[in-house]
């Protein structure tokens, strides 16, 4: 598992040992996030549809999830 300077947390840490998506998104995110600030984010994300009920298919809900996902992981 490759070292990524995280921009979240500003420290050097373990990566993702992929990208979580297929696109640039899913690259960056692998380029700039490590593996701790990853599982947060996912924590946080169950926490969001579950209180404001998204659902990750739906187009709005899922375009939300990714604004969010964004602004958690430091990558804006």
């Amino acid at each position: 598992m490759a070292k990524v300077q995280c921009l979240r947390c500003g420290e050097e840490r373990d990566g993702l040992d992929s990208p979580p998506f297929n696109n640039d998104l899913g690259q960056k995110i692998f380029e700039n996030s490590c593996a701790e600030c990853w599982k947060a984010w996912v924590s946080q994300q169950l926490m969001l549809m579950n209180e404001y009920r998204l659902d990750p298919m739906n187009d709005e809900h899922s375009a939300y999830l990714d604004r969010e996902m964004i602004k958690f992981l430091g990558l804006n």
